[in-house]
C-alpha cells in the first residue's frame, strides 16, 4: 500500500468516524456504522503492518493503529459503552493518526515544506490574539495523564476531587490511561462523572486528547502531582487577568523542578509527608498577583493553557524523543507574543518523574544531545545559551531602589530571562517598569514582544547614543559584556552611562575569562562554553577584568561602582586541581588563585 492510498484510507476513516459519532450521540449505531467500524479495523491492521518496524513518528502511527484495533475489540465486548469508546477513543485516535500521517508523508520529508508548515503554525498562533471570542461548553478541561504508578495516580485524582469545585458543572475531568497494566484502567472507569480515554498501548507524548477538549482552558495534570487548596481558582484568576497570557503554572517543591520554578518546603517528598504538605499549602496559597512571575519558558509539570492554543501546541514531530519539547513549545509561545506566568502564590506538590519517567526509562540512550541539536537547527539559536539568564542576580537588587514609572533598557535580552527578573522584581515591589529592548542579533527580535513595551534593532552601542539621553533608570544586558558589539570598551560604557537618568544604574554581567571553568573549556575544546555544531567555526572576545576594573576605578565619572562575584560550588574541585599549575609563575597577579573560582561577576556603575 503506497502513501497516497494510506492517506486516502485515513481521510475516509475520519469521515466515517464523524458519521458514527453522530449516530452514537443519537443513542444507537446503525448497520452502516457497524460496517464502517469493521472496515476501520481492517485499515488499522494494514497500517500497523506497514509501520511495524518503523521508528519516530511512524512508530506512533503504528501504536495508534494498534490502539484503534483494541478499542474496536472493546466495543464489541462491551456494546453498552459504544458512545464513550467511539467519542473518547476511536475517533480521536483516528484523527491523531491522520494528522501524524500527513505530517510524516507531506511535511517532514521536505525542508521547504517543514519551513512553510512552521511558519503557518506561528501565524495561526499569533492570529489568536485577535480572534473573536468563542463559546465553550466548559470553563476548564482537566486531563489527568497516567502511565502505571497507580499509587501515585490515586493520590493525584483524590486530590483533584478534594480541592476542585465541580459543583457548578463548568469543569470536565478527563482521565487518560496511557497504556497502564497495573489496574489504572479499572480505577479510572470506577470514577463517576469522569470521561475516560484508554490507550491499550502506551504512546509517549500522546496528543489524542486535544481532539476531545471542550473547555476554554486546558489543564494538563501529571499523576505525580498533588492538588492543594485554591490551586485551580488561582490559575484561572491569572489566565483571566490578561488576554495575552497563554499559559501558567503553579510553584512546587524545589527538589522536583528546575528553571527557578520551585520553592523550599518543610516536609518530606513522601506519601507520609502529604498531610504536612497540605497544611503548608493551605497557609501558602493566598492569592497575590505581585507573586506572579514572567518567564521566557516554563516546565509544565502542571499547566493551564488556552484551549485554542493547545490545538496548535502538539509537539513538533522532529522532536522524536521527549527532550526539549518544553523549550520548543515555550519558544513558539514567546515568539508569537504570548505571556508565560509562574504563580509563586500557588503551591502544589510534585513527586517528580513519575508520568514521563516510566516511559523515558524504557527508551534507549540519552536524548539530550540529539534533541538539543534538533532545537538548534529549527530555531537557529541554542536552547540553553540563548536564555539570557544569570545566577546570583537576587544579590544585586539592593543596589538600586525600585520606584514607580521607571524605565529599563535591556541590551541583547535574547530569550529574556534576565529581563523577566527585572519585571518580577518591580512587580514584587508593586511597580510596573517601562521595558525597552535593544537587539543587536536579529535572530532574537521575535523574542521580545511578550515582555517589552518597545524594541529597537541596533548594530552597536553607538546607535543608542543620542537616543533617549538621560532617560533610563536601569540599563542592563541579557548577555555577558564580552558578547556585546563593543568597539572601545570604556568609550562604549561612557555612552551607556550618558543614557542613564540621575540616580540610574548600569548593571552588566562580566565573564571572568581566567576562571577555572573557562580555562578548562578552552584547554579541552579550543573555545569557551558555547554550543556549536561540528562544522561551525566561531570566534570569541575576552575582556580582561583586572584592566577593566583598574580603568573604571581611575575614570572621571565611571568610578562609582560595585561588583558582586559569583562562585559555583561545582567549580571548586577543578579550581583546586589547577592551582598547582600556577605556583611556578612568579609574575602571576597576587589574586589569581582566588579569581580561578570566580566564574563571573555583576558590575554596577551608578550615575550620581
Amino acid at each position: 500500500m503506497n502513501q497516497g492510498q494510506v492517506r486516502e484510507l485515513l481521510a475516509l476513516s475520519a469521515e466515517g468516524m464523524d458519521y458514527i459519532a453522530g449516530m452514537a450521540e443519537r443513542g444507537a449505531l446503525d448497520d452502516a456504522s457497524v460496517e464502517i467500524l469493521k472496515q476501520l479495523r481492517e485499515i488499522a491492521v494494514h497500517i500497523e503492518t506497514e509501520t511495524r518496524e518503523a521508528e519516530g513518528i511512524r512508530r506512533q502511527i503504528c501504536l495508534y493503529a494498534r490502539n484503534i484495533q483494541a478499542s474496536i475489540d472493546d466495543l464489541s465486548a462491551q456494546p453498552e459503552l459504544y458512545e464513550r469508546i467511539i467519542r473518547m477513543e476511536i475517533r480521536p485516535f483516528v484523527l491523531e493518526m491522520k494528522r501524524l500521517w500527513e505530517l510524516c508523508t507531506e511535511v517532514l520529508p521536505s525542508e521547504e515544506k517543514r519551513a512553510l508548515y512552521r511558519a503557518d503554525v506561528m501565524e495561526r498562533v499569533k492570529a489568536l490574539h485577535d480572534a473573536p471570542p468563542k463559546v465553550w461548553r466548559y470553563d476548564v478541561s482537566i486531563v489527568l495523564l497516567a502511565y502505571n504508578k497507580l499509587e501515585y495516580t490515586m493520590r493525584a485524582l483524590e486530590s483533584i476531587l478534594a480541592y476542585t469545585d465541580f459543583s457548578k458543572g463548568n469543569i470536565e475531568l478527563i482521565l487518560l490511561n496511557n497504556g497502564s497494566d497495573d489496574g489504572t484502567r479499572a480505577y479510572f472507569e470506577s470514577i463517576p462523572h469522569a470521561k475516560v480515554m484508554n490507550l491499550r498501548h502506551n504512546i509517549l507524548g500522546t496528543y489524542a486528547y486535544t481532539h476531545i477538549l471542550e473547555g476554554k482552558y486546558f489543564v494538563g495534570f501529571s499523576n505525580d502531582v498533588v492538588a492543594t487548596p485554591h490551586w485551580l481558582e488561582h490559575l484561572l484568576a491569572c489566565m483571566e487577568s490578561d488576554a495575552r497570557i497563554g499559559t501558567a503554572v503553579p510553584t512546587c517543591n524545589e527538589g522536583s523542578i528546575s528553571n527557578g520554578q520551585g520553592i523550599p518546603v518543610p516536609y518530606t517528598n513522601t506519601f507520609e509527608g502529604m498531610a504536612e504538605m497540605q497544611r503548608f499549602a493551605a497557609a501558602h496559597n493566598q492569592l497575590n498577583p505581585a507573586l506572579w512571575e514572567e518567564h521566557s519558558q516554563l516546565m509544565p509539570f502542571l499547566h493551564i493553557v488556552r484551549c485554542d492554543l493547545v490545538r496548535f501546541c502538539a509537539a513538533d514531530p522532529v522532536f522524536t524523543r521527549a527532550e526539549f519539547v518544553d523549550d520548543d513549545l515555550s519558544t513558539l509561545l514567546r515568539r508569537s507574543g504570548w505571556r508565560q506566568i509562574l504563580l509563586k502564590d500557588t503551591f502544589v506538590h510534585h513527586f517528580g518523574s513519575v508520568t514521563l519517567g516510566e516511559g523515558r526509562r524504557k527508551a534507549a540512550g540519552n536524548a539530550l544531545d540529539e534533541m538539543r541539536r534538533v532545537y538548534y537547527e529549527k530555531w537557529g539559536v541554542d536552547a540553553w545559551d540563548a536564555r539570557g539568564s544569570f545566577v546570583g542576580v537576587e544579590a544585586v537588587w539592593s543596589w538600586h531602589d525600585l520606584r514607580a514609572d521607571e524605565r529599563v533598557l535591556m541590551l541583547e535580552p535574547r530569550f529574556g530571562d534576565f529581563a523577566c527578573d527585572f519585571v518580577n522584581a518591580y512587580r514584587r515591589s508593586g511597580f510596573v517598569p517601562h521595558m525597552t529592548a535593544a537587539v543587536f542579533d536579529a535572530q532574537y527580535l521575535p523574542d521580545t514582544s511578550y515582555l517589552f513595551n518597545e524594541t529597537m534593532s541596533v548594530n552597536g552601542i553607538e546607535d543608542l547614543v543620542g537616543k533617549n539621553m538621560g532617560q533610563y533608570d536601569i540599563i542592563s544586558a541579557g548577555c555577558y559584556l564580552d558578547e556585546l558589539p563593543l568597539k572601545d570598551v570604556i568609550a562604549d560604557l561612557e555612552g551607556l552611562y550618558a543614557l542613564l537618568a540621575p540616580g540610574g544604574m548600569l548593571l552588566l554581567p562580566v565573564r571572568n575569562a581566567g576562571s577555572a571553568y573557562e580555562l578548562d573549556y578552552i584547554l579541552h575544546k579550543g573555545l569557551r562554553d558555547v554550543y556549536v555544531l561540528e562544522n561551525e567555526v566561531r570566534g570569541y572576545v575576552s575582556i580582561p577584568y583586572r584592566q577593566l576594573l583598574n580603568a573604571l576605578h581611575t575614570h572621571a565619572f565611571l568610578h562609582q561602582l560595585k561588583t558582586y562575584s559569583v562562585i559555583f560550588r561545582s567549580d571548586l574541585p577543578l579550581t583546586e586541581r589547577m592551582k598547582p599549575l600556577l605556583c611556578s609563575d612568579e609574575y602571576l597577579p597576587i589574586d589569581v588563585e582566588e579569581s580561578l573560582s570566580v566564574r563571573m561577576f555583576f558590575l554596577g556603575i551608578f550615575r550620581v
